[in-house]
């Protein structure tokens, strides 16, 4: 089993110049938490998530790398954090994406364990899955962990049902 035969083929994708409230309608409308960004020649540039946008609402002395640990002293009011989010929804999508060095990604051919391995590395519950060539990155779909999950637990009944298929025919036979 690999990457190619669980990701899912029709990704909605996002341009670097939309805007965060126009990826918030679509992640809200179809219940997903990530969306591949490409350019205008279909390349990979990032992923927009909405971890990363929850980051940005927190407050400042918690963004810092290695920040504060306990908020509970801080008054941020909802007004604070809703002026948060109304800035950054005018923003374009390439304000919030993944750092490169962060981001985990994986080709088609990954293998099943690859792919467990690279969902417990990312700190996502999605992977794009992208072929390399050189420079280029051409996305060709999107791996989430329940896809993978779901994928394991089919078979695993189809194992279930042949063994309990078998077992019950021999019970009959009795």
């Amino acid at each position: 089993m690999t990457a190619e035969s669980i990701m899912s083929f029709r990704v909605v994708t996002l341009k670097p110049a939309d805007k965060v409230a126009e990826a918030l309608r679509i992640m809200h409308q179809r219940q997903i938490r990530n969306l591949p960004v490409v350019d205008e020649n279909g390349q990979f540039v990032g992923l927009f998530g909405i971890r990363r946008l929850t980051k940005l609402l927190l407050p400042k002395a918690a963004q810092i790398k290695g920040g504060l640990e306990d908020l509970s002293f801080m008054t941020d009011e909802k007004s604070e954090i809703s002026h948060r989010l109304k800035a950054a929804l005018e923003r374009p999508v390439s304000d919030f994406l993944e750092k490169k060095k962060h981001l985990v990604f994986c080709k088609p051919s990954a293998s099943f364990p690859e792919l467990l391995e690279l969902l417990e590395q990312t700190p996502d519950t999605s992977l794009p899955v992208i072929i390399v060539k050189g420079k280029k990155k051409k996305l060709v779909g999107m791996i989430s962990a329940w896809a993978v999950l779901e994928k394991l637990l089919l078979e695993m009944s189809d194992l279930q049902t042949l063994e309990f298929g078998n077992h019950d025919q021999a019970d009959t036979q009795k």
